[in-house]
């Protein structure tokens, strides 16, 4: 009796295929619920004469699992670096700057404080806010 490989886990793939490419290219990848959703479809559907090892099946679930414990690491880093930048800023505080203003002049005045808008930090120097990039040149403080 030959027992030829049953090919419903082609259609699934094929269906998720064109969000993972879409998603991909947006910076985002497999979720697990769809990894999860591809694996029950390929066990459900495997050859029973040849089903996958436990050891394929163990290396699936690592890989899901660091794909996960990645993503939140890079959200944490991503947390941290906004952090660290707020703090650099919040140090510039009381000391004197030379900045390119919004109006394109430049501007020499003391950092008032910091101020942060849509996630975006900036220096406040008067009524002025410009981000960090605008910064040319930091003095110390004032005696």
């Amino acid at each position: 009796m030959t027992v030829n490989y049953v090919s419903s886990v082609n259609p699934l793939i094929a269906k998720l295929a064109p969000k993972t490419a879409a998603s991909t290219s947006s910076g985002n990848s497999l979720d697990s619920s769809q990894f999860m959703t591809i694996l029950m479809t390929q066990l459900t559907h495997q050859n029973p004469l040849e089903p996958m090892s436990n050891q394929e099946m163990m290396s699936q679930f690592a890989q899901l699992n660091s794909l996960e414990e990645l993503r939140q690491m890079n959200t944490s880093m991503g947390t941290m670096a906004d952090s660290n930048q707020v703090n650099y800023l919040a140090s510039l505080i009381g000391k004197t700057v030379r900045v390119n203003s919004p109006d394109g002049k430049i501007l020499e005045g003391v950092v008032d404080g910091v101020v942060v808008e849509k996630a975006n930090p900036q220096l406040q120097i008067g009524n002025v806010t410009v981000p960090l990039s605008d910064v040319l040149q930091i003095k110390g403080a004032l005696a």
